[in-house]
């Protein structure tokens, strides 16, 4: 591993956020604190940057001028359904508008527990709804990290329900699929991983407020329930060592029984959605694959992969 990514992963593990659920939590303040963390990962300055709004659901809108201004990768951020913003995004949505050639929507879609479910899957909906009026669906593509990623599910669903166009692909780094399973990787990886931690438990108290199994397996909120008959390509990326692994895992192998075109790239030792760090050598060069699916999606010629590919042997 890099020498970046040690440290990256040292101060995560030092500041992993823990659920307690005899303890308050102060969300706010949180969330304060991930934004100091993050004053210094800003978006290139030849990125435009755009605060507007989008069916109701406030959006940045990252541009530059080099890019095709006929498609647009809607970005949906992680956290847990509780933190995360798109301003703690800016360095992996800068470099999706500036190395990557993709302009960016990222909505600000409401947290929870102010906000419980299903508020962030009706607010990422609402924005891929504004977005159909300015882009040909085949020129949009889904694209979410962790929670985000369990978003993108949600919106697929939606777009289906509502009998919509559906985008070009969808495209999530380690996304939570499920909560009432206890995954192998769950255990297994417990020590290896810097990020992730008792998520189900929070997820039930605060972003469903239920442990009743109609509500947490509800597909909006945990996609491995869903059908995504008639859904576009999905292109997955986990890595090996985080907790979240075997979700990432399970949800392949059920497209790839269904004969959905899929894809699932691995890479081994790395933090929990590694690629939304791109100051991370490892991310930088793994970022190929995010642009390469990208590039597929938008040309029409995306194709699923019927085994795992692992980064480390895909360069050669």
């Amino acid at each position: 591993m890099s020498f970046m990514h040690s440290m990256v992963f040292y101060f995560c593990k030092k500041g992993k956020r823990r659920y307690f659920p005899d303890e308050p939590q102060d969300y706010p303040a949180k969330r304060a604190a991930e934004v100091r963390q993050n004053k210094f990962a800003q978006a290139p300055k030849s990125v435009k940057i755009r605060e507007t709004s989008m069916g109701g659901v406030p959006v940045e809108l990252l541009t530059h001028p080099r890019n095709p201004t006929d498609r647009v990768v809607l970005y949906l951020h992680g956290g847990g359904f509780v933190v995360g913003s798109v301003k703690t995004r800016r360095a992996f949505t800068g470099c999706l508008v500036s190395k990557l050639g993709y302009n960016v929507a990222a909505p600000e879609y409401r947290l929870a527990p102010e906000h419980p479910f299903p508020a962030a899957p009706q607010d990422c909906f609402a924005a891929y709804r504004a977005l159909l009026k300015e882009y040909a669906p085949h020129r949009i593509v889904l694209l979410g990290e962790s929670a985000g990623g369990n978003l993108v599910f949600s919106v697929l669903l939606q777009i289906k329900a509502a009998g919509l166009p559906m985008p070009a692909a969808a495209l999530c780094i380690a996304p939570c699929v499920q909560f009432d399973r206890e995954l192998p990787s769950y255990t297994e990886n417990r020590d290896t991983e810097a990020m992730v931690d008792n998520l189900s438990e929070e997820v039930f108290d605060t972003y469903l407020c239920s442990h009743n199994e109609t509500v947490t397996r509800d597909p909006l909120a945990a996609p491995w329930y869903g059908d995504f008959t008639g859904c576009p390509p999905i292109c997955l990326w986990a890595s090996e060592s985080e907790v979240l692994r075997d979700d990432s895992l399970i949800f392949f192998e059920k497209l790839n029984r269904a004969g959905h075109p899929c894809r699932l790239y691995l890479r081994g030792g790395m933090i929990h959605t590694w690629l939304i760090i791109p100051q991370i050598p490892e991310a930088r060069r793994d970022l190929k694959t995010v642009k390469s699916c990208l590039d597929a999606a938008m040309a029409g010629a995306l194709r699923g992969e019927p085994n795992a590919i692992h980064l480390e042997d895909y360069y050669g």
